[in-house]
C-alpha cells in the first residue's frame, strides 16, 4: 500500500487514502469523512496528470482550491456526499491548467472593448467575418482595431494583408485599423482619412501611423480614452478569454507604458480574479545613466513576493534596453554594453530575482551567455530559474552552456508567424534535457491562444498549414513545457502544473482527446470546462464566454 496523508491545511482534518493498482481507498473515520467530503469531483474521465510519469486517471477530487485525491471514478464516488458537486466527465480528456510563461498580459485590457481579434483565424473570410461582427456591434463613427495577434501568412485561402475594399466592406460605417506588430497596419477609408493619409494609395500604412515606442504612431493615438470602468470590464473580459483558451497562469513581462499592473491589485479586493497574473518589475533602462536608478529600484524591491494567485516575480524581458535584439542583429553586443548589462544582472542575482531576457538570436545569447557565467561565479543562478526567451536560433552550444548555469529556456509562438529559418530547434532543446517551456508573447506579436502554440510544436506547421519546423515534439513533451516545466520557470512547482494530491485544482476538460486525435486536430482544440482553484471560470455549455 502507498498511503498519502493530507495535512489539516489542505483538508480541515487529517485522513489517509491509499492507492493499490490505481484505486483509491479511505482509511479514515466515517464522521471524519463525512464532515470532509471534497467540493467537487470529476468522474468518468482521462485525466492527463503530468506528473513526473505522465500518468493518467480517471477521476479527482477538489476540496478548497486543491486536489485531495486522484484515481479510479469508483474510489472518488466513494468520498463525496450529498454537498460534492459531481462532474460527469463522460470520458473526456483533463489536462493541467495550461501557463503561459510570457504574454504582455495588462496591455491586452487597455483597448479590448474596441478590438476584433483574429487570432487563430486561418481564412481570410473567419477574419473578415470577425470583423464585421464587431463593427455591426458598434455605433457609426467609433474606431474599431485589432491590436496584433495576426500575421499576413496564417491565412491558408490567400496570404496576404487585407484591401481596401475588404475593409471597407467589413466596416463600412466606422475607421478600422489592424495592427501588424510594430511595424505597419490596413486601415479603411474612414481611418485612413482621419489620419490625413491618401486612400488611393491603398489600406497599407507605416512610420508614422505605426511605430514601436509609446504612443505607438499615429492610429493608435485616435483611440479614445477608456474610463476606469470600462478598464476594470476589459480586464474581466480579457480573463474570460484566456480561460476559454484554458489559461490559467500567466507571466506578465510588460514595460510600464504597457499598464499599471496594480490594478489587479486593486480589482482583488473582494476576492481573486479568475487568472493567476505574476509579473516583472516595471522598469525601462536606456543607458548607462539608468543603472543606478535601476539598480536601487531592483535593491527596494523583493523577488518573488507573490501569492497564489498575484505578485512580483522576476525581472524581464528586458533587463538592460541597448541588448534589445531582433531577427536582423547578426554582431555581437560591445564590451561595455554587456559589462552593463552583467552590472543589472547582478543586482538581480543578488536580491533573488529571477530574469527572463528576451533573446532572439544566438549572437546575442553568447553575450547574454557571457554576463551571466561572471555572475554565477558570484551568486550561483541555477536556484534562480533565469530564462532566455524566444531563442529563435539558439545553437546546441548555446544550449548546452545554458544548461550548465542551470539557465532555463522559453519558446513563444510569436516564432510560428517566422520562417523555417527562424524556428527555434526545439528538438535539440527537448534532447538535451534543458528545462524549456512554452508560451505566446501575446497579445501584439502573436495569438494569446495556448492550443495553437501546441499543435505548431507537435506538428512543425503554421495554422495555414505549411510546414515551418522538420523536427517538431511529442504530445507529451509540448503539454509538459506547457504545464510542468513552467511551473518550474516560475517557482510554482509546489502548487501547479500538474494534477496531483496537494496541488492547486487548476484543470481544463478538452473537447477532445490531447494524445489520440490526429495531431494535425490539435490546433483545434476548445476546452469545454475550465477551473482555477477549483472554481468552475468556463463552462461552454451555459456559454459563461460569448
Amino acid at each position: 500500500m502507498n498511503y498519502r496523508i493530507l495535512t489539516a491545511a489542505l483538508m480541515a482534518a487529517t485522513f489517509v487514502l491509499s492507492a493499490c493498482e490505481g484505486r483509491s481507498t479511505t482509511e479514515a473515520m466515517p464522521e471524519v469523512m463525512a464532515s470532509n467530503a471534497p467540493d467537487t469531483i470529476l468522474i468518468n474521465g482521462k485525466v492527463l496528470t503530468v506528473d513526473d510519469e505522465f500518468s493518467v486517471a480517471g477521476a479527482l477530487a477538489i476540496k478548497d482550491d486543491r486536489i485531495v485525491s486522484v484515481g479510479d471514478s469508483i474510489s472518488i464516488s466513494e468520498l463525496a456526499d450529498d454537498s460534492t458537486v459531481v462532474i460527469d466527465l463522460e470520458g473526456k480528456t483533463v489536462i493541467p491548467g495550461l501557463i503561459d510563461n510570457h504574454m504582455h498580459f495588462i496591455r491586452m485590457p487597455q483597448r479590448w472593448n474596441l478590438q476584433a481579434r483574429i487570432d487563430g483565424k486561418n481564412t481570410r473570410q473567419a477574419a473578415l467575418d470577425v470583423i464585421t461582427e464587431k463593427a455591426a456591434s458598434m455605433e457609426p463613427g467609433e474606431w474599431i482595431m485589432v491590436q496584433g495577434g495576426w500575421s499576413e501568412g496564417q491565412f491558408a485561402d490567400q496570404a496576404g494583408g487585407f484591401t481596401l475594399e475588404e475593409l471597407d466592406a467589413a466596416a463600412p460605417n466606422n475607421p478600422l485599423f489592424l495592427q501588424i506588430l510594430y511595424t505597419h497596419a490596413y486601415a479603411n477609408t474612414l481611418a485612413i482619412e482621419a489620419v490625413g493619409a491618401n486612400p488611393a494609395d491603398g489600406s497599407k500604412l507605416g512610420t508614422p501611423y505605426i511605430v514601436a515606442e509609446p504612443p505607438y504612431g499615429l492610429l493608435n493615438e485616435q483611440m479614445p480614452p477608456v474610463s476606469a470602468a470600462q478598464l476594470e470590464q476589459n480586464v474581466l473580459d480579457v480573463i474570460a478569454a484566456l480561460n476559454k483558451a484554458g489559461l490559467t497562469s500567466v507571466y506578465d513581462v510588460g514595460r510600464p507604458p504597457e499598464g499599471d499592473i496594480s490594478l489587479l491589485d486593486r480589482m482583488s479586493e473582494n476576492g481573486p480574479l479568475d487568472l493567476r497574473v505574476w509579473h516583472t518589475l516595471k522598469y525601462q533602462a536606456y543607458g548607462a545613466a539608468d543603472i543606478p536608478a535601476t539598480v536601487e529600484l531592483i535593491n527596494n524591491n523583493i523577488a518573488n513576493s507573490t501569492d497564489d494567485y498575484l505578485g512580483l516575480l522576476g525581472i524581464g524581458e528586458h533587463v538592460y534596453l541597448p541588448m534589445f535584439d531582433l531577427p536582423n542583429v547578426t554582431e555581437p553586443y560591445s564590451d561595455e554594453v554587456v559589462e552593463e548589462f552583467r552590472q543589472i544582472s547582478q543586482a538581480a542575482a543578488s536580491g533573488g530575482f529571477r530574469i527572463n531576457e528576451h533573446s532572439m538570436m544566438d549572437v546575442t545569447i553568447n553575450s547574454i551567455l557571457d554576463a551571466w557565467e561572471q555572475v554565477d561565479a558570484v551568486t550561483p543562478l541555477a536556484p534562480l530559474r533565469w530564462s532566455l526567451e524566444h531563442v529563435l536560433t539558439i545553437s546546441e552550444a548555446s544550449i548546452e552552456r545554458a544548461k550548465d548555469l542551470g539557465v532555463t529556456l522559453a519558446v513563444h509562438q510569436v516564432a510560428m508567424n517566422m520562417p523555417p529559418f527562424l524556428q527555434p530547434n526545439i528538438r535539440a532543446m527537448q534532447d538535451s534535457g534543458i528545462v524549456w517551456g512554452l508560451g505566446t508573447d501575446a497579445s501584439v506579436v502573436s495569438a494569446y491562444q495556448p492550443f495553437i502554440t501546441l499543435g505548431w510544436v507537435t506538428t512543425g506547421k503554421s495554422i495555414n498549414g505549411q510546414t515551418i519546423n522538420e523536427e517538431p515534439v511529442t504530445r507529451e513533451e509540448a503539454l509538459i513545457a506547457h504545464t510542468r516545466s513552467n511551473a518550474f520557470l516560475l517557482h510554482k512547482e509546489d502548487d501547479l502544473g500538474s494534477l496531483e494530491v496537494g496541488k492547486l485544482a487548476d484543470l481544463v476538460v478538452l473537447d477532445r482527446d490531447y494524445m489520440n486525435i490526429p495531431v494535425d486536430q490539435i490546433f483545434d482544440i476548445q476546452p469545454v470546462i475550465t477551473m482555477v482553484g477549483g472554481r468552475v471560470v468556463y463552462d461552454a455549455s451555459s456559454e459563461m464566454v460569448p
